[in-house]
């Protein structure tokens, strides 16, 4: 009896541990078909097979182009879950809402979690062309204003560690692709406390973001940013909107008490 319990619960993680080297191999590359998730996962394809079909009829994957695989809505729903809740939300949304109002474009909520920049809230423009975020989404740290944001708040030592971790592409011809330069940027953020993505990530984007300060002056975990269109922001009210989103994190820090 011992025995028969052992293999079954052996044969359940080998199933949990498959579904999960299944989920990563097809999130990891861009719509891989069924031969490329075999060879990532080491399982072979009529294993592949029985697991993507099992995850397709649940909804965690999708497949399309005949041939190729990518998640499905229902992780996307699981992660918006995973991540509302990160901090109450009485703490950060009258700011966000308030900033919002005052610039009509959308602001973003984000944190440093296992060295990424998540966003974690969202208040959208309500302009008809406006940028577009989603709670779970991942932000360069080179190229946006929440990532430098985050960055410029750490030693230069940790910040030098990510960035050269992480990698930096050219995602525009306007990314930041070097340390020396990035080291000019911190220092410039550091001294004005607010960072500006110009067009660093997406071109017609100019993002201005803020770290929310800590109470040790240590190490900021979050930071929110305002989007702008580059066509709607003059030199003047970027510089006005990074005072605001400044003291809009330093609103946020009291509250959160960091």
């Amino acid at each position: 009896m011992k025995t028969d319990e052992r293999s079954e619960k052996s044969s359940t993680l080998i199933g949990v541990e498959r579904t999960a080297r299944v989920l990563s191999a097809v999130a990891e590359t861009n719509s891989p078909t069924l031969s490329e998730i075999s060879r990532q996962t080491g399982l072979n394809e009529a294993t592949v097979l029985r697991y993507l079909n099992s995850l397709a009829a649940l909804g965690y994957v999708e497949r399309h182009n005949a041939t190729q695989y990518r998640l499905g809505w229902e992780v996307f729903r699981l992660g918006q879950r995973a991540f509302s809740g990160q901090v109450p939300s009485d703490a950060i949304l009258p700011t966000m809402e308030r900033l919002m109002h005052e610039f009509n474009e959308t602001v973003n909520f984000a944190a440093h979690k296992e060295r990424s920049v998540v966003i974690l809230e969202v208040v959208e423009g309500r302009r008809a062309v406006k940028k577009v975020s989603d709670v779970g989404q991942s932000d360069p740290w080179h190229a946006s204003a929440l990532g430098k944001a985050l960055l410029a708040s750490m030693p230069d030592s940790v910040w030098h560690d990510i960035v050269a971790t992480a990698g930096m592409p050219a995602l525009t011809p306007h990314t930041i692709t070097t340390m020396k330069k990035m080291g000019a940027e911190i220092k410039q953020i550091r001294k004005q406390g607010f960072a500006v993505d110009r067009e660093e990530a997406a071109e017609e984007l100019t993002c201005v973001a803020a770290a929310i300060p800590t109470t040790d002056g240590g190490a900021s975990r979050y930071a929110m940013s305002i989007s702008f269109l580059t066509h709607r922001l003059t030199p003047e009210r970027l510089d006005h909107a990074g005072a605001q989103v400044r003291a809009g994190a330093e609103e946020i820090a009291k509250k959160l008490q960091l």
